[in-house]
């Protein structure tokens, strides 16, 4: 039988119980765990109120804002507060790369690769041995350089001449 601690670990069980207790006297780990938990899990909308409560409790917490950003554009589609919570999250721990991780993946939802690479490669220099920015920057694939180096990547003619070349199976 599990002790009170990890009662997030069961699976019919995820969210802490309150037991006539206050949401202030929960503990935000134990909240932000169970978010986790149901993170991992694919239950998006539950895992993003978690994060809420634990973010609630320990306003100023950048893992908590980090994940509770990621989950509202998974969930809700809210991107713009989506990013703004992830960004304010890096700028406060620059130095923790899970929180590149979920800032990539923000970006990823809204459809801006570029800055997503960005941030992932950003992650990278953080920890290098991090497996999911790894998984992440290996789903985005790797591209090729432009076919004319000393025009930018956006040139029509960068533009034209790749298309040929793959179409040819020349590049």
């Amino acid at each position: 039988m599990p002790d009170e601690k990890d009662n997030w670990v069961e699976l019919d069980r995820t969210l802490p119980r309150e037991r006539g207790a206050e949401t202030s006297d929960l503990d935000a780990e134990e909240l932000f765990k169970a978010g986790l938990f149901l993170l991992k899990r694919d239950k998006v909308k539950e895992a993003l109120s978690a994060f809420r409560r634990a973010l609630n409790i320990k306003n100023k917490e950048p893992k908590y804002m980090s994940y509770t950003g990621l989950c509202l554009a998974l969930a809700e589609g809210k991107m713009r507060d989506a990013v703004t919570l992830c960004e304010k999250a890096v700028s406060m721990e620059f130095y923790r790369s899970e929180l590149f991780l979920n800032l990539g993946r923000v970006y990823i939802a809204m459809g801006n690769r570029k800055k997503a690479h960005l941030a992932f490669r950003k992650g990278m220099a953080l920890d290098r041995d991090n497996r999911s920015l790894r998984v992440e920057l290996e789903k985005m694939g790797f591209r090729k350089p432009p076919v004319f180096p000393f025009l930018d990547r956006q040139h029509p003619i960068n533009k034209v001449a790749g298309k040929v070349l793959y179409r040819l199976r020349l590049r």
